[in-house]
């Protein structure tokens, strides 16, 4: 639930840009992994690398572009478009699994893929009539790179959960601060610095290594749908607290994707397919 405030967070940002917003958040989940990081490993810092898998490092670079993807595509975008496009990660998992991993791509996934496929079909329509035609490139992509993630952390084998968070805040931060320092600069409100800021420390740098750890003890169908809390309430804020309706083709295709990812999920439990969550 706490990942569905993302959207809310950055329409409350009065007069900032998506890059000086991406700075400050990276940074703030910086602030709060690092130390845990720090603390962890202080008698052996250097073993940090040492440690890390290159899968797990590539994850957190990965995860780090999709931060970025995320809130440049609400830059152009309706939050319930990016994340009703967002569900489509578990299928992602799903292909790269089976891509990557030789895992058996169930007859189930196909199915699923076919019908997410017709809900992709009729978003992308609803986004092409707005006039976003290329940013749908930057919102499909960010499914496919969750999907990605899930299958690299999983190829990695177990690891400490919060190094790809930090290496991830590092790239979005290090990033988005190359981009705004020869565009707009860093000079903002101290209001729109605490948002940014917040966004990064309260909804990456503190939830996302609980979910990893999670991860571990909570089966991957129901991890899959208890993440759709994320899809389904992140249109709910910003609907209630800035009016941003979507279009009706957007919520159709969107059911059709949440119909297909949540019907998988469930047939998932009762078989032990090994479907995988979008973060990992």
């Amino acid at each position: 639930m706490v990942f569905s405030f993302g959207g809310l967070f950055f329409r409350a940002a009065d007069d900032i840009d998506a890059w000086q917003y991406l700075t400050f958040r990276g940074l703030g989940a910086v602030l709060v992994v690092a130390p845990i990081v720090w603390w962890q490993n202080r008698q052996d810092l250097g073993g940090v690398v040492r440690r890390l898998a290159w899968q797990h490092a590539a994850a957190g670079v990965l995860l780090g572009t999709m931060m970025i993807s995320f809130i440049v595509a609400l830059s152009h975008a309706d939050v319930a478009f990016v994340l009703l496009f967002q569900a489509l990660a578990p299928l992602g998992a799903a292909v790269f699994s089976w891509l990557i991993l030789r895992e058996v791509f169930e007859r189930d996934a196909i199915i699923a893929s076919g019908a997410a496929i017709v809900g992709v079909a009729v978003m992308v329509s609803s986004g092409l009539d707005a006039g976003i035609g290329w940013a749908i490139v930057i919102v499909g992509f960010i499914p496919l790179g969750l999907g990605m993630y899930s299958t690299l952390i999983r190829a990695g084998g177990e690891g400490d959960p919060v190094v790809p968070v930090l290496i991830a805040g590092g790239v979005c931060g290090t990033g988005a601060a190359l981009v705004a320092a020869f565009g707009n600069g860093f000079d903002v409100s101290g209001r729109d610095l605490v948002i940014g800021l917040l966004a990064g420390a309260l909804l990456i740098g503190m939830p996302l290594p609980f979910f990893n750890w999670g991860q571990q003890a909570v089966p991957a169908p129901d991890g899959s749908l208890l993440l759709m809390s994320e899809i389904v309430l992140g249109p709910v804020w910003v609907w209630w607290a800035y009016d941003e309706t979507p279009t009706d083709a957007t919520l159709v295709g969107g059911a059709i994707i949440l119909a297909a990812v949540v019907w998988l999920t469930q047939r998932a439990r009762h078989t032990d397919a090994p479907l995988r969550t979008s973060r990992g």
